[in-house]
Order: structure tokens, then sequence, then C-alpha cells
């Protein structure tokens, strides 16, 4: 009788203590959980505006532009394009200070005018030599006419490096302003107002670690709607 009663009560006893452990097992995972949901949180929110962007799914944000740049019968030349910004595009990038922002942009300017060339020149009768000149020349002038711009050609004429500076950044708009549009290459930017003077005002937002600059309105050539969405990643310093 007595170890009868004592055997139930150790059952008991090893019963309860499992049902304790599975609790607080249950209630540690929660904490886990909730802690790494809470850790997730707080990252999310303590990414910074300030600091430096590198451009994020370059072909992404070339295709967002050159979409809108050639009519569908010249597909192939929108193509020769593309492929050759993403081959030519050394830097792309922004640096955010408080409320002012720079971008640096620099391209290989032989691979960018093969593309250039291609599109432009070929069916002209222009040889290529003729070509480069004058795509050097019209990258040079389009360039140095923005007031913000500083660099330009390379003394051997090989890269562009540029940087647009003075850029105004708007907190409460959630916008980013340059004097000069965001470039890829000599035709390649990030614009509606291709032949504009005018201030350029992108949109932005941030999601994790990634910067999208957005830009929407009517193209000055086809007079058709187009928005343009550009990435950027935050870069760890």
């Amino acid at each position: 009788m007595y170890q009868s009663i004592t055997k139930k009560l150790t059952l008991w006893v090893a019963f309860l203590s499992l049902l304790l452990l599975a609790g607080c097992t249950g209630k540690q995972e929660e904490t886990t959980v909730a802690q790494s949901e809470a850790t997730t949180e707080t990252a999310k929110q303590e990414v910074s505006l300030d600091g430096k962007w590198k451009i994020y799914n370059l072909r992404d944000s070339l295709e967002s532009i050159l979409i809108y740049t050639n009519p569908v019968d010249q597909f192939d030349g929108l193509l020769i394009m593309l492929i050759g910004a993403e081959k030519t595009t050394i830097a792309s990038e922004i640096t955010i200070n408080g409320n002012t922002a720079e971008y640096h942009g620099a391209y290989d300017m032989n691979i960018s005018f093969e593309a250039y060339y291609d599109t432009e020149f070929k069916n002209q009768n222009i040889s290529k030599e003729e070509g480069l000149k004058r795509y050097q020349s019209y990258v040079e002038l389009l360039f140095k006419k923005f007031p913000d711009a500083v660099g330009g050609l390379s003394e051997d004429k090989q890269t562009l490096d540029g940087t647009i500076k003075n850029g105004k950044v708007d907190t409460q708009a959630k916008t980013i302003t340059f004097t000069a549009p965001i470039f890829f290459a000599g035709d390649i930017r990030a614009t509606t107002s291709v032949l504009s003077d005018k201030p350029v005002t992108y949109s932005y937002s941030i999601e994790n670690d990634i910067l999208t600059l957005t830009l929407s309105g009517n193209d000055e050539i086809y007079n058709l709607p187009e928005t343009i969405v550009l990435q950027f990643q935050k870069v760890q310093e």
C-alpha cells in the first residue's frame, strides 16, 4: 500500500517536473524569438540615411531608364546600350551627410562608345575614329554644362569620372535633388527631361539597407509616362 502511494507520488512529481520544464523551455523559446524580432526591427530602424550608398541591382536600374529611350523598332539598339552600360560602369554611388548629397559616377569611355557608335553612328557611314571624337566632345560638353559638376574626362580621355555636388536632401518630403541627373554613361541618365537644365528630384525610401530612388514623369521625346527606379545599398564602413 505504502509502496503504491510512493510510486504514484513519484510519477506525479516526475509529470509535474516535465510540465514545468516544458513551460520554461517554451518561455525561453518565446523570449528568444521576441528578442530576435526586436533585434531585427532595431536593425531596420538603425539604418541611417547618412553615409555612402553603392549602386545595387545595376541591370534593373538601367532597364528602368533605357526602356523609354528607344522606340520599339530600335529594340536591338536598346539591348546594345544595356549590355554596354553594364560592362562600362566603374562607379555609381551616393554619399549623404545631413541635408546634402553627392553623386559620384565613373565609366569606361571606350566600352561606352562601342555601344553608342552601334546605335548612333554605324548607319551614318561615320568612321569609328571620327565617331569617338564626337562622342568625347559630346560627353565633355554635356557634363560640364551643369553648375555642380566636378571632374570630367581623364587626360587620355579613356574614362569619365565625375561628381555632382551640392545635392539637397529633404527628410520631410523624402526627396533628394541634384542639379544634374544621375548618370551611368554619356547617353544614359536617370531623368525624364533629357534636354532640360532643371534640377532633378528623386523620391526616396529605405528598406533594410537598400535606398530606392524613384522619378516619375512624361519623357520629352515621346511624351509618354515613365518611372525610373534606382537602388543603392548601404556601404558598411
